[in-house]
């Protein structure tokens, strides 16, 4: 079977986001969930919205905090008709507590 496994061309990402939303560096567990929700909201899809229905989607972000950030923009994609959201983070900022 041959199957299609669409990435985002270099320079052309799916997911932009256009507006300012707060760095959640240094916040309280709370505001980071909130900074989150206002990241998710910032961003626009910019292919075309068939190609998230039915799909499973693999998220990348540099720097896993919290995980808030990633659950929010799964949980967005999945309200959009996205069937699965993986999220893949090249480095894990230590628990402190």
């Amino acid at each position: 079977m041959n199957r299609a496994f669409p990435l985002s061309p270099p320079g052309a990402h799916r997911l932009v986001k256009h507006a300012e939303s707060a760095r959640s560096a240094n916040r309280t567990l709370e505001e980071k969930r909130a900074d989150a929700t206002a990241h998710a909201a910032a961003l626009t899809w910019t292919g075309d919205i068939s190609d998230i229905k039915s799909a499973t989607i693999l998220l990348v972000d540099d720097v896993f905090t919290s995980g808030s950030q990633l659950q929010h923009v799964a949980l967005r994609l999945r309200a959009t008709g996205a069937a699965d959201v993986r999220g893949l983070v090249l480095a894990r900022v230590p628990w402190s507590g």
